[in-house]
């Protein structure tokens, strides 16, 4: 095949110095990009072996004998609020858990299979305690080379400076020619994708769902299937749903999020809460997908909507929670269908406009949408002059949620404020005492190591990583722009971690640092429907460009799809479990997630009970 350079800017017609350019300069961008991964994302470079001899140990001073130091500051620590290690402890060649983040306490205390990785030295316990001097044996440390925070951050400006060269350069050139359209097998790629999708959802369900088995999970009698330790608060939503005596539900901290019980009472009305929920999460999930994949070759095209259905057929965020009975199951079909809402309501107007807004704000009553898409409603509206309709589209998004909040208040007298909802609040009254000087400059100073771990965390490493090598290419690819909707979700979203990281301190759950990226996952879609847009607009590539680009969707695919069938493969290479943590560490002891759950309690998806340990 003989096709037509990447760009004219790139051209066999443009004179040597330029295509010289733009090529080191894309050379640049990938290279300092697959830096920025390799240290804000997975790490993919070789590893060091740094041998740890008996005399380098140091007993810890309050760790009653059994905590010993090794002094090691060649590779990033964890520090308070930021997980960044990427270091491996090993026993006789045995591999340690990921080192825990503020879980000096518990390996003080209890010891174990713990250890920690903070700045300039290293923690640990033997498995059953012993002095790792005189014990017989060996431990080391494994950490990858060129992972440093300078690296990271000078990666970083290079991307950023090559990516705007880039741009500058191209910017007055004519768009490239698009590929020739050819037929698609349209219904078999839909066909093959969902039957992958469900695939994996149902690989994440009974003893392998990741929101349960990454904590100590709640074990289910009779079948052995485990489930988060806050079961018994997603419990309540189903006996309310179903009309049982109040006291099962009396008090329930989620009762605002009823639209996920409400969708999947018949499931559960046949098959129970744990079984009938599951099922449900599975049927809604794939019926947003295959409901997405309509709309999007709609508007995108029938090629970038293929595209974007393999990207989604891999997504580790919806096996994280769609093999659940929980409102959670209901985050990733909502952000698509929402990010699709966003944008058709730059063009609604009159019924349309307020009907529109009203199914908006409908999501709202399955999980907290209105943070991220009532903001950028009102960005693109008042981006476009449209204040009038800002203001409608606004009042009908918090209509859905302020009528049944109401509700519940007036007709069965829950209250308004529980704990869950109290973190809110506790944001919002310190900002009232100000940041000083020192706390200002400390938040600063880690704004862009915290930033680039939750946008990598945030989506399972690989997708974020999809959109900034897309991001760099497109100049002399497709040469797209984001949509003024996929502009104001992330520009909310920026201004959520702006807000959260700034916060001056507060008691309670903490809703800044990089623990619980998971709160910016609606934000994911802007990447698929970029990529969508940039595959439909792609023009012919000469064999380089297409074996590159090829290498890299591959890696992404490999990666994404050891995420999402990591449980059932037992963690293989420890990519799942190192996504599953940084999307949401919500426990320290990450031992649990192989050694507790996956070997003790065994790999059954649902329809395979699992008998309870002993």
């Amino acid at each position: 095949m003989n096709a037509p350079a990447i760009s004219p800017a790139a051209g066999p017609d443009a004179p040597p110095r330029r295509r010289a350019l733009i090529a080191g300069l894309a050379l640049a961008a990938v290279v300092s990009l697959l830096l920025v991964f390799h240290n804000y994302g997975h790490p993919i470079l070789p590893r060091r072996h740094f041998p740890i001899a008996p005399e380098q140990l140091t007993v810890h001073p309050e760790g009653r004998n059994h905590v010993f130091i090794f002094a090691f500051d060649h590779s990033e620590p964890n520090r308070a609020g930021v997980d960044r290690s990427a270091a491996l402890l090993l026993e006789d060649g045995k591999l340690y858990s990921n080192p825990q983040r503020d879980s000096l306490a518990a390996l003080l205390q209890v010891g174990g299979y713990r250890w920690a990785h903070e700045p300039g030295r290293i923690l640990f316990s033997t498995p059953d305690n012993s002095d790792p001097r005189t014990n017989g044996r060996s431990y080391a440390v494994l950490s990858p080379v060129l992972y440093t925070r300078a690296i990271a951050e000078g990666s970083l400006l290079v991307f950023t400076l090559a990516t705007a060269g880039l741009y500058c350069l191209v910017r007055r050139d004519p768009a490239p020619a698009h590929g020739p359209a050819t037929p698609s097998g349209w219904r078999w790629h839909v066909a093959g994708t969902a039957l992958l999708f469900l695939g994996g959802l149902y690989c994440n369900t009974g003893t392998l769902a990741p929101y349960a088995i990454t904590t100590f999970p709640h074990e289910a009698k009779g079948s052995g299937y485990l489930y988060n330790p806050d079961h018994v608060h997603f419990r309540a939503l189903s006996d309310f749903v179903q009309g049982r005596e109040q006291s099962r539900w009396d008090g329930a901290i989620l009762l605002r999020r009823i639209l996920f019980p409400v969708l999947a009472w018949p499931f559960v009305k046949l098959a129970g809460f744990e079984v009938g929920g599951t099922l449900a999460a599975l049927a809604l999930n794939v019926g947003a997908l295959l409901w997405c994949a309509q709309l999007l070759r709609r508007r995108i095209g029938e090629r970038g909507a293929i595209f974007a259905v393999w990207l989604l057929a891999l997504y580790p965020g919806a096996a994280y929670w769609g093999g659940l009975p929980y409102p959670y199951a209901l985050i990733s079909p909502l952000s698509l269908l929402l990010l699709i809402a966003l944008q058709d309501l730059a063009e609604a107007t009159g019924w349309r406009l307020l009907w529109l807004s009203l199914a908006m704000g409908g999501a709202s009553l399955a999980y907290d949408f209105t943070a991220f898409f009532l903001p950028a409603s009102l960005l693109l509206l008042c981006w476009q002059r449209r204040f009038g309709a800002a203001l409608l589209a606004g009042a009908a998004q918090v209509l859905p949620l302020a009528a049944w909040v109401l509700i519940l208040a007036k007709v069965f007298h829950q209250p308004l404020s529980n704990s869950n909802t109290a973190t809110y609040q506790n944001i919002l009254a310190a900002y009232g005492q100000g940041l000083s000087p020192t706390q200002l400059w400390t938040q600063l100073a880690s704004l862009p190591e915290t930033g680039l771990a939750v946008f990598f965390g945030a989506n399972f490493l690989f997708l974020p990583g999809l959109f900034l090598l897309l991001i760099a290419l497109n100049p002399v690819t497709s040469r797209i722009r984001l949509s003024r909707a996929e502009t104001a979700l992330l520009l909310t979203a920026l201004a959520i971690v702006l807000f959260n990281h700034f916060a001056p301190p507060y008691g309670g759950w903490q809703m800044r640092g990089t623990w619980i990226a998971r709160i910016y996952q609606p934000v994911f879609p802007v990447f698929v429907f970029f990529a969508a847009r940039w595959w439909q607009g792609l023009p012919p590539l000469r064999w380089p460009a297409r074996a590159a680009l090829g290498t890299a969707f591959a890696g992404v695919a490999l990666g994404n799809a050891l995420i999402v069938f990591g449980p059932i493969l037992n963690n293989p290479s420890r990519v799942s479990e190192t996504a599953y943590y940084r999307f949401y560490n919500h426990n320290d002891d990450h031992w649990v997630y192989e050694q507790y759950c996956l070997k003790l309690h065994g790999r059954h998806p649902l329809g395979f009970p699992a008998p309870l340990p002993p």
